[in-house]
């Protein structure tokens, strides 16, 4: 049985971030006219992610379930590709375990996947909470933080500007990933003895190659 649109979180040793964010999700408003649920995939943590998880799966009394599934391969680009195959949404939704969604996400990113149904992938505005005042020349290196301030109406992502938001707070079509995205690709994401990433990058570069739109959603 489908839903409307899965959150996925995948965490690498996130026993400590992600409580706030299942709170944060717990308490999300404006949800009563769709459905949804919530994937926790553990990428081949050490900690006690997964105890976290069971924990909060005991005490889970909310309509909208909570899950948890385990991914070996580790590398960013193998634990959404897991959620991609067991999530039940139209939309999947994917923060990660240190992103802190407001209390109206869910809900706005189900009214914009509804309103644009030709837009394949679209990302979040994203903040930061920063420990001490950042210099003034900030700016220039916010981008590689996943900070996204992109003004407060939505855009689209023009193939010419070679520009695509981060995969933190992004909201895929599952349909577009499964008529884009190939099954092995060549960038995994940051694993033990490779830095290599950007696999975020690849990821949406089929899904506009593929003539789906992608977008920039301020309201979340």
């Amino acid at each position: 049985m489908s839903v409307d649109i899965t959150v996925a979180i995948p965490t690498y040793n996130g026993e400590s971030r992600l409580p706030e964010v299942l709170d944060r999700l717990r308490s999300q408003v404006h949800t009563q006219n769709f459905s949804w649920e919530i994937l926790i995939v553990d990428n081949n943590s050490i900690d006690n992610t997964a105890k976290v998880i069971q924990a909060y799966q005991a005490d889970w009394s909310e309509i909208f379930p909570l899950k948890y599934y385990f991914e070996a391969k580790q590398g960013a680009a193998f634990a959404r590709r897991h959620a991609i195959e067991v999530a039940r949404g139209t939309l999947i939704g994917f923060l990660d375990d240190d992103n802190l969604p407001a209390s109206d996400w869910v809900a706005a990113a189900y009214e914009f996947g509804q309103k644009y149904p030709a837009v394949g992938a679209y990302g979040s505005q994203i903040h930061a909470l920063l420990e001490t005042v950042p210099p003034d020349n900030f700016h220039r290196i916010a981008p590689f933080l996943a900070i996204t301030e992109r003004g407060s109406q939505p855009l689209q992502y023009e193939p010419s500007k070679k520009l695509l938001p981060p995969s933190a707070g992004l909201v895929i079509r599952k349909q577009a990933w499964l008529e884009s995205v190939p099954k092995q690709m060549i960038l995994t994401g940051r694993v033990s003895g490779n830095m290599l990433t950007s696999e975020d990058l690849e990821m949406l570069s089929y899904i506009q190659k593929s003539s789906w739109e992608i977008w920039y959603n301020p309201a979340m």
